[in-house]
């Protein structure tokens, strides 16, 4: 057997363990319970793409002859496994991507996802009454590319690697671990996995003291860019990295509209041919809701990055001081209905004599970059923009390991023209220094993302999608030119999920009807055609 077939068949079994696990484990937890509900939901995405870069390098670093850009067929083949009862609450999406690229074979690949999340609070809650949430949550995902903002795209099949920071914290590693910063690296086998919880113990009536705890693992296999041999080449080096973080605080509701968090953040973080180094941060916050509509949050605060080795001393002997850096970070978000919208989509639906509602919600599932997500289809006539910015300090794991400083904006924004016609949009930017002035090297990336997804019957949906993305590595000396490249990602997606409760791609109805069973376990369980597979035991 092949050094590369051995190394495939070991990275299949070890997805079909961590997945048969996450399920025994899932069911061993509920297993006591006399009532439960099972839903499994099949779905598969089909994905026509045009890459203008599928190397995510210089076009001029590129051997003679090699071609850039690229059609891609992807298949996303899918089960979304949901689980309540009276003693937990289970989320589970396992999948796998298969990509055929029309000019670059070699490219042709096959990458693995999962998420999970188990509620137990209801178990937790029995044993300790003032135990107001308990959660266990991971996530997996192999792919020949690193995606940058970490978890997301926009909803099903996003295409990976362009999506919205789903996971970072104000000044912390968060859920998706250091890929929330923005960075890229070249084409290049990227691993990820992440492992944690989180709880909320009340305190009093208004104050509850929350915590979570987070492992994550980023490692990368064999570069997939063929090169030239020109003396101007930028060799791109990663590192492979591994964190673990913590964040403790009291979060207190201090009026009927206002909150105020009080957070510690520890990152441990470890890196191949670098070490280990260590952060401590503490972040004052405040959440407003000011209307029905608008509300928002905002914090500040500190982070140590404790002493290090410079690597760029001579031998690695000399130490880096402890330093000190600001954090922090706020959001802004108004959801509202539209007159405008709801007229717009009333005019549509005349001429195609389409009808409908739809319902939010929410779920407890991480987000994974290149999932058939739920949701997608909002409310006819209902918009959301979110505004997010987040100054932190992250583990660097390109060119040069350590840690980076980072700013990330954000503006994502989402609106229902039809029952069955959506509009998203998506802007992201991520800036990233080293924390060491010896390291005189700056990154950027900046990101844009603009789709419509229609609901052809419902459980079929189609997407029309165009994505840009820009990278800049600028070194001194040299112009951000030399390594800065760009690309463009046309998408014409179709989506089946086998959900006769037709459910699966409203905004939130996914989520919001595992919520309702969960309240009343016995109401609708085992009951026929509710969408997908339900059993009752």
């Amino acid at each position: 057997m092949s050094l590369l077939c051995r190394d495939r068949f070991v990275r299949i079994c070890r997805f079909t363990v961590m997945s048969l696990a996450l399920v025994f484990v899932s069911f061993w937890y509920v297993s006591k319970s006399a009532a439960q509900q099972i839903r499994v939901v099949p779905s598969i995405s089909v994905l026509e793409l045009y890459d203008s870069n599928v190397f995510f390098t210089p076009k001029s670093q590129l051997a003679p002859g090699t071609k850039a850009d690229d059609l891609i067929t992807t298949i996303t083949p899918q089960l979304n496994f949901m689980q309540s009862n009276n003693l937990a609450k289970t989320n589970l999406s396992l999948g796998a991507t298969v990509q055929k690229f029309a000019n670059n074979s070699d490219l042709d690949n096959v990458g693995f996802l999962a998420s999970g999340g188990v509620d137990l609070s209801q178990s937790v809650n029995r044993v300790l009454p003032r135990m107001k949430a308990f959660r266990l949550f991971g996530t997996y995902r192999y792919s020949p590319s690193a995606p940058a903002f970490g978890a997301g795209g926009l909803g099903a099949g996003g295409g990976g690697g362009f999506g919205m920071g789903g996971g970072f914290g104000m000044g912390g590693v968060g859920i998706s671990g250091p890929v929330d910063s923005g960075l890229l690296t070249q084409r290049i086998r990227t691993t990820m996995y992440s492992a944690g919880l989180a709880d909320s113990y009340s305190l009093s009536p208004t104050t509850d003291f929350q915590t979570t705890y987070t492992y994550s693992q980023l490692s990368f296999g064999g570069s997939f860019t063929p090169t030239s041999t020109t003396a101007n080449q930028a060799a791109q080096t990663v590192f492979d990295t591994t964190t673990h973080s913590i964040t403790a605080g009291p979060s207190s509701r201090i009026t009927a509209t206002d909150t105020l968090t009080v957070k510690y953040m520890f990152t441990q973080a470890s890196q191949a041919q670098f070490g280990e180094y260590t952060t401590h941060g503490g972040t004052v916050g405040w959440g407003r809701v000011w209307t029905k509509e608008l509300s928002s949050s905002v914090n500040g605060g500190l982070t140590l990055i404790e002493p290090i080795p410079d690597s760029s001393a001579v031998g690695g002997q000399r130490r880096i001081p402890a330093t000190m850096f600001p954090t922090g970070g706020f959001s802004l978000t108004y959801a509202s209905g539209s007159s405008f919208l709801r007229k717009l989509g009333s005019d549509i639906q005349e001429m195609t004599g389409s009808g409908g509602s739809s319902s939010m919600g929410g779920g407890f599932l991480p987000l994974v970059a290149g999932m058939n997500m739920p949701g997608g289809i909002a409310a006819p006539g209902s918009y959301r923009i979110t505004f997010l910015y987040n100054l932190g300090v992250f583990p660097s794991f390109v060119q040069s390991a350590g840690p980076i400083y980072t700013h990330t904006v954000s503006v994502a924004s989402m609106a229902g023209i039809t029952d069955k016609l959506t509009a998203q949009a998506l802007f992201n930017v991520g800036r990233s220094t080293f924390t060491s002035d010896a390291i005189g090297t700056t990154f950027t990336t900046y990101g844009t993302t603009v789709s419509l997804d229609y609901l052809i019957t419902p459980t079929f949906t189609a997407r029309l999608s165009h994505q840009w993305l820009m990278f800049e590595n600028q070194t001194s000396g040299f112009s951000a030119g030399d390594f800065g490249f760009a690309k463009h990602v046309i998408l014409l997606g179709l989506t089946y999920a086998y959900s006769p409760r037709g459910d699966f791609f409203r905004s939130g109805a996914f989520w919001e009807g595992a919520a309702g069973s969960s309240s009343s376990v016995d109401a609708g369980a085992g009951k026929s055609g509710s969408g997908g597979v339900d059993t009752k035991k």
